[in-house]
């Protein structure tokens, strides 16, 4: 089982770096995803249930999760070079009731982690979505409102699928880690570290050793209220979108390097941004970073190279976010792409109506092109130390 040893992550003494891909949009589904609307997964459901035949809303659900990610795409992964993958999941998937387990969504992680551990590949669980919304995003299952701080009963349903997931993979060697929060957001930090205190308590109170990352708050960027969680087997996990302008495509009049935000932007700049992380003195493990297809042509791919170099130098460890997608689009897409606008979440039900088996044909690895452009500067990432 991997371990913390000062600022390295170690396998039987030996250092090891997790260089992967994060499976987004997948147990954890996210509009933009597949060319739409960012839609909370439980509105799109509610939509797609209220739209179509309850039996047909079903399948489509069933076979998403079944065959948007598959043992072929394992071996995708293991082939690029990839050690790691991270997979974000909503709570919903393994929640049936406030404090009851959904016991098909568990075996589905379950499942997950043995498709990739016999490949060799390490497992990151990532709890993207957490009871009563960590921040006001699509990506926390929310329309806006964020209530996990102020109720306790949210936070108890929290610890309690937490205590669940430690029961279940305790054991597992190939679970890297546990991400046990994605991206918190609120104004108080000292809430953070006391849910974040609890949760650690709550794995560790099983036997539970396994390496747990903990994000910031403010989207996975301030740290510094965390410190006193530092411990046996805990690191810190930042993401890495800056300047977001830019890598989300948000000013199109942003080139790269430049002047972007009020801020010079090269490699000097990233190198001070992801140092200060470093500082900590605990293994980094960037959780998220990536760019916009559309951003290629204005810098994009000099940022991810300066990026990916920085990192390296730092011996940070990373999942590239993300591993296939709808494309081009603002938001960073995958490193596989289905360059077509005719999906997206919210016209799902008019095409499992029209024409389901073309649908769901669409949807396979098997259809998206390779960006060779990002996996040429991913591929010396992986090779390096």
């Amino acid at each position: 089982m991997l371990s913390v040893r000062g600022s390295k992550i170690v396998s039987e003494g030996k250092p090891i770096y997790l260089k992967g891909v994060a499976l987004g949009g997948w147990l954890m589904m996210e509009g933009y995803m597949l060319g739409g609307e960012n839609i909370p997964e439980t509105i799109f459901k509610q939509k797609l249930f209220e739209s179509v035949d309850k039996e047909l809303a079903q399948e489509f659900v069933d076979r998403f999760r079944s065959s948007f990610i598959t043992q072929e795409d394992a071996k995708k992964i293991k082939a690029l070079g990839f050690n790691c993958v991270r997979i974000p999941f909503n709570y919903r998937l393994i929640e049936a009731t406030p404090f009851k387990i959904d016991h098909n969504g568990m075996e589905l992680l379950k499942n997950a982690v043995k498709m990739f551990g016999d490949l060799g590949i390490y497992v990151i669980l990532d709890m993207h979505a957490v009871p009563g919304y960590q921040n006001p995003d699509w990506h926390s299952d929310s329309n806006g409102e964020v209530l996990f701080w102020d109720d306790r009963n949210c936070q108890e349903r929290y610890l309690f699928l937490w205590e669940e997931l430690s029961n279940a993979f305790k054991n597992e060697e190939m679970v890297a880690a546990y991400d046990i929060m994605n991206e918190p957001v609120v104004n108080d930090g000292n809430l953070v570290k006391k849910v974040f205190e609890e949760a650690i308590k709550t794995v560790r109170g099983n036997g539970d050793k396994h390496i747990i990352f903990l994000e910031g708050n403010h989207y996975a960027r301030e740290f510094e209220k965390l410190i006193p969680l530092l411990g046996d087997n805990i690191a810190f996990s930042p993401h890495f979108y800056e300047p977001v302008q830019f890598v989300f495509n948000w000013d199109p009049s942003y080139v790269y390097p430049g002047l972007i935000e009020g801020e010079n932007w090269d490699r000097d700049l990233i190198y001070k941004k992801i140092k200060h992380y470093t500082d900590f003195s605990v293994p980094i493990y960037i959780g998220e970073f990536g760019i916009a297809s559309v951003t290629e042509a204005k810098g994009g791919l000099v940022w991810l190279k300066d990026f990916l170099g920085v990192i390296d130098e730092l011996g940070c460890h990373f999942t590239y976010w993300t591993y296939k997608s709808v494309a081009p689009m603002n938001f960073p897409d995958g490193i596989f792409q289905l360059c077509s606008h005719a999906f997206g979440m919210e016209k799902v039900a008019a095409w499992l109506m029209k024409d389901k088996k073309k649908f769901y044909a669409a949807m396979d690895t098997s259809g998206f092109v390779l960006n060779e452009a990002v996996m040429n500067l991913l591929k010396p990432a992986l090779l390096a130390k």
